[in-house]
Order: C-alpha cells, then sequence, then structure tokens
C-alpha cells in the first residue's frame, strides 16, 4: 500500500483525524526539529517550536487544505518561530543590559517577509551564530575579497588555519542550505 500524499493528510486532519495529525508529525517532525536547532541552539526551544508548530497545525486545520506544499508551509512557520525566539532573546538581552543601565527600553519595529530577503536572513544567523574567528576569517574572506595569505597576516594565524576554517564555514553553510531544501 502507498503512502498518502501531504494533501490526502491534510484532508483526513480537517475532518478531525487526529491519526493524520501524528502522520504528518512522524513525516516532518524531525526536519523541522533539526532546522530549528541548527539556528536556535538549544534543544528545549528547538523542541517547543516543534511542538507549537504541530500544535498550530491542529488548530488551523480545516483552514489548510488548499496549501499547495506543506514542506513550503512548514519551512515558513519553523523560520517565523525561529525569528520569533531570536527577537525575544534580543528583547530579553536589550531589557536586562536597560535594567543595568538604568533606562527604557526602545521600541522595537516589526518584521518584513520577502522569500530572498529570509534566504538572506537565514544565510546570515548561520554566519552569526558561528564562532568568532570562524565568522571572522569567512567574512574577511568573502565579503572584504582578502586571501587566505593577507587573512593570515592580518590575524597572525597560518594559512592552514584560514583554509581549516572557512572550509568548516562552507562545510556548515552547505548544511543549513540542505536542510532549506528539504522545506522547498
Amino acid at each position: 500500500m502507498s503512502q498518502p500524499t501531504d494533501n490526502e493528510i491534510l484532508r483526513r486532519m480537517s475532518n478531525g483525524d487526529s491519526g493524520a495529525l501524528g502522520l504528518l508529525y512522524m513525516r516532518y517532525a524531525a526536519t523541522v526539529n533539526d532546522f530549528a536547532f541548527r539556528f536556535i541552539r538549544d534543544k528545549q526551544d528547538a523542541d517547543d517550536i516543534t511542538h507549537n508548530i504541530f500544535c498550530k497545525l491542529w488548530e488551523q486545520r480545516e483552514e489548510i487544505t488548499d496549501i499547495n506544499s506543506l514542506k513550503s508551509y512548514l519551512f515558513k512557520m519553523t523560520r517565523n518561530a525561529i525569528f520569533k525566539v531570536f527577537r525575544h532573546r534580543r528583547i530579553v538581552d536589550q531589557y536586562q543590559a536597560e535594567v543595568l543601565a538604568n533606562e527604557l527600553p526602545p521600541l522595537t519595529d516589526g518584521e518584513s517577509a520577502i522569500n530572498t530577503a529570509d534566504l538572506i536572513e537565514m544565510i546570515d544567523l548561520s554566519i552569526q551564530n558561528m564562532p568568532e574567528l570562524r565568522r571572522k576569517i569567512f567574512c574577511m574572506s568573502r565579503y572584504d575579497n582578502m586571501t587566505y595569505a593577507e587573512i593570515a597576516t592580518k590575524l597572525d594565524i597560518s594559512p592552514k588555519t584560514v583554509q581549516y576554517h572557512i572550509g568548516v564555514a562552507l562545510a556548515e553553510l552547505r548544511k543549513l542550505i540542505q536542510i532549506l531544501v528539504l522545506f522547498i
């Protein structure tokens, strides 16, 4: 017997079949969790994001029967949840810094939604999450167009160390792209 398509499962779910939600969970929870953890780097937060996304799917089960691509929908839900966690962390950090400085917190602006911009944001976020030296080397190489030898001289490290960090950074970005492809 062939496995049901995502749309068949969504139709079953819209009719109140909780087992259909279980099928979707088994099919996509690991992907959602891995994607969230890649950015959040906190198992509990990634687990919470995954749990919340599937709860929202159940709550919205009657409205989501017209989805063209469940993978894209899950990607957008996960991406938005990741951004929400980072906005929350930023607000907490600002608040803590301002409490220490006895200042009032500044107002924060809303988010914009542009597909290409989202991809760039995810890549930038991945670069920001790199260890400091790796991030510095990667940015000098890719954004400042410096050679490995120039970077090595400027940072007083060996060209092999530069090569190693560039290789690891590119491998991390390749993994990110592989995960993003799962949502396309």
